[in-house]
């Protein structure tokens, strides 16, 4: 088996290479057709699996987007000029707590579960319906930007409910953070926070 000078086999190829593409959509040349596009016949089954994928392609691009906004914090601070980049750092801590999973997103069970380990006693139906008002693009899913929005609402308003267990632990949290950031090094080994 010899080659001649150059790439052509001096040897009949006898099969044909595989190709899952038309013949048409090729010139003489070998070069791809701009314009062509191949008419693909989809079987139930394909269409089937494409259906059942969807939703879960769907779900992990919506995380994937959840990730990028909980990651964004100097967007974020230009978006909630009313805090400073520390203070959002502190609620995207607070936003795992509720996050269970660490998807960028808090679920329904997931906020309820976090509600009823808060001490929470609103019934379920109100939590759903303030879940439900928290998730403005109706995703259900609150993201880190919705979650600040709830923030910024609980923190501005008395409102009962959920809102004020939520509000409670957050703004307990940001105080305890910013007391830490105000001691000193010293202070806080003293205090056993090392």
């Amino acid at each position: 088996m010899g080659f001649t000078m150059g790439f052509a086999p001096s040897f009949p190829i006898k099969t044909q290479p595989t190709n899952f593409e038309s013949v048409e959509a090729f010139d003489a040349s070998g070069r791809r057709h701009e314009h062509y596009h191949q008419k693909k016949d989809v079987t139930q089954f394909e269409s089937l699996t494409s259906k059942f994928f969807q939703r879960y392609v769907e779900e992990r691009q919506n995380a994937q987007e959840a990730k990028a906004k909980f990651n964004d914090l100097v967007g974020l601070a230009a978006r909630f000029p009313q805090w400073h980049e520390s203070d959002i750092a502190d609620f995207r801590t607070q936003f795992l707590s509720f996050d269970l999973n660490h998807d960028g997103l808090i679920d329904f069970p997931e906020l309820d579960t976090a509600l009823t380990e808060l001490g929470d006693k609103s019934p379920y139906h109100v939590r759903k319906q303030k879940f439900d008002e928290i998730d403005v693009d109706h995703s259900d899913s609150i993201d880190f930007e919705e979650f600040l929005h709830l923030l910024d609402s609980v923190m501005m308003s008395s409102e009962g409910g959920i809102s004020d267990a939520i509000g409670d632990m957050c703004k307990r949290e940001t105080q305890n953070a910013n007391t830490i950031r105000h001691l000193t090094l010293e202070q806080q080994m003293e205090a056993g926070l090392f």
